[in-house]
């Protein structure tokens, strides 16, 4: 399964080890981000550290763990896209994503509630995609 995976769901798996952590390390999950998120986690950095508890040598550790299993596109890809997200993003920060999910044709794997008050892409809240991947 191919998804798009915002902010959130990462935030979400380095601060615990849940099953956000579990489906973000699955090997039949394909996940993609604009570049974008780099520049995102690293804004939050201190946050997710203080919130994980993890030290700064873990904290790099479980970035890069997971990191590598994200493939980040770049700005080109989602350029022919961006300015109709724009237009129905319920937020301006999350349109590269939504920008993203209509230039790959797949959903956006998120737990930003008022992402789901659009119709143009389908958004999979963490429980969603669980049950789908075969959880209880």
């Amino acid at each position: 399964m191919e998804l798009v995976a915002d902010t959130n769901v990462v935030f979400s798996a380095i601060v615990r080890n849940s099953v956000t952590r579990i489906l973000l390390l699955n090997p039949d999950i394909i996940l993609y981000s604009p570049e974008g998120l780099i520049s995102e986690l690293e804004e939050h950095k201190e946050e997710i550290r203080e919130k994980s508890g993890l030290s700064e040598e873990r904290y790099d550790e479980l970035m890069a763990i997971l990191l590598s299993k994200i493939k980040l596109e770049p700005k080109e890809t989602i350029a022919p896209f961006l300015k109709e997200a724009l237009e129905f993003s319920p937020d301006k920060d999350d349109s590269p994503f939504f920008a993203l999910c209509l230039a790959k044709g797949i959903p956006l794997w998120s737990n930003d509630k008022p992402l789901k008050q659009q119709s143009f892409v389908k958004v999979l809240s963490t429980a969603e995609l669980f049950k789908i991947m075969g959880g209880a």
